[in-house]
């Protein structure tokens, strides 16, 4: 799930979803898990997020639980970089466009 900006209902969005695409939601099943698909779709997101399809925007970023050392590790392996800023209990990484 891809998404641009922020609702109106979402009161406490971090200020980086102002005016920002976001990587909502990368679930792969255990099963297809290690087999490139992970990678491959984060490519392809970001292919079309650099389109600008919602508009021009500085950055892409999302979020992960802490713990998830994958996650991480294959995010930052595009360039998301930790702010130090959470989204609830999740940590916010970004991505320059």
């Amino acid at each position: 799930m891809i998404g641009f900006d922020k609702d109106d209902y979402w009161d406490d969005a971090p200020d980086i979803a102002n005016g920002n695409y976001n990587l909502w939601r990368l679930m792969i099943d255990q099963k297809y898990q290690h087999r490139g698909y992970g990678k491959r779709a984060i490519e392809l997101a970001l292919e079309f997020i650099r389109t600008f399809p919602c508009g021009k925007a500085d950055y892409c970023w999302l979020s992960y639980e802490p713990e998830n050392v994958v996650a991480k590790e294959l995010y930052a392996s595009f360039g998301f970089e930790e702010t130090g800023e959470m989204d609830g209990e999740e940590l916010i990484a970004t991505l320059k466009l």
